[in-house]
């Protein structure tokens, strides 16, 4: 194999790791952000119960509220029976003042099932509680295990570019402009191995002729299809 052939996919193979760690890397602040996210929903949530569990109360004390009124007006009728003079005024009196037992009735039951809505929304709010507790945890823990794992992608970018960059040299200034180029016009991959008589990197079937020059790695030869670099590896020929 040519000193450059070898060179260039060096390069390539150094530049693809690049972009697999750099797409971790960048993803790093998403998953902190996914994080955060879910702590803000868990709050969100106890935010909501919290407000509803009052609203519920309030409605439920104005219907206490509404059956001392009627407790009112009935005593007060009741005391009234004692003057009442005819049959006829104390029937109805007595009609009235069974209506506001039926009201009163008809404010316990709702009252009865604002407790029940309560006692759901009370324990709502302390499983969002628990909720925001975790979501608390798992956003330090994940803070610190983000860092420190944006710290080692860090170091092994740092790392890839110095390799990287010692191999760049190595290759004619005409054909790593070429690498270049293709490189940014084709996903990053500029190089591509030689694999079942195809490319690589395009899957197109490749001449006979491609496919013997390839194997003798003895000149730079481009596929037709995509223009990238075409290289032979001990992997070709499976």
């Amino acid at each position: 194999m040519l000193p450059e052939i070898e060179a260039l996919l060096q390069l390539q193979r150094y530049d693809a790791k690049l972009m697999e760690i750099q797409r971790k890397r960048e993803d790093v602040p998403r998953r902190r952000e996914g994080l955060k996210a879910a702590l803000d929903q868990a709050k969100t949530a106890h935010e909501h119960a919290k407000k509803e569990l009052e609203r519920v109360r309030l409605d439920r004390r104005a219907q206490e509220k509404e059956i001392e009124v009627i407790q009112a007006e009935g005593s007060k009728l009741e005391r009234q029976l004692l003057d009442v003079k005819t049959n006829k005024e104390y029937q109805a009196m007595l009609t009235e003042i069974q209506a506001l037992k039926t009201r009163r009735s008809d404010r316990e039951t709702v009252i009865l099932e604002f407790f029940e809505r309560e006692e759901s929304l009370v324990a709502q709010v302390k499983q969002a509680e628990r909720r925001i507790s975790e979501e608390e945890r798992k956003l330090k823990e994940g803070e610190a295990a983000l860092e420190k794992e944006g710290a080692a992608l860090d170091q092994s970018i740092h790392s890839i570019k110095v390799d990287r960059d010692l191999v760049r040299p190595k290759i004619d200034k005409t054909l790593l402009a070429r690498y270049d180029r293709l490189a940014g016009s084709r996903d990053g991959i500029a190089v591509a191995e030689v694999k079942k008589n195809a490319c690589g990197a395009c899957f197109k079937s490749l001449t006979p002729q491609t496919v013997q020059e390839a194997r003798r790695m003895d000149a730079v030869l481009h596929c037709e299809s995509c223009g990238r670099i075409l290289i032979w590896t001990e992997g070709s020929a499976a």
